[in-house]
């Protein structure tokens, strides 16, 4: 089966839009995302653990 990466990041994305948390284990993915967040202007934390990158949406109650 063949991964699309950018396919990939893109649902990521719109898990993140919609307040679900995203998981990569590939920095490349992390860096569609990362661009995507940047470009939506989405409130994230980048968690970095030993097994990939999470994207955890920040709850406005929290980021006030």
């Amino acid at each position: 089966m063949i991964l699309n990466r950018s396919q990939i990041a893109r649902e990521k994305v719109e898990q993140l839009k919609l307040g679900v948390t995203a998981f990569t284990e590939t920095e490349e993915i992390a860096e569609k995302i990362r661009k995507a967040v940047e470009e939506l202007h989405l409130d994230v934390i980048e968690d970095h653990t030993e097994r990939g990158i999470w994207f955890i949406p920040r709850d406005s109650e929290q980021s006030k």
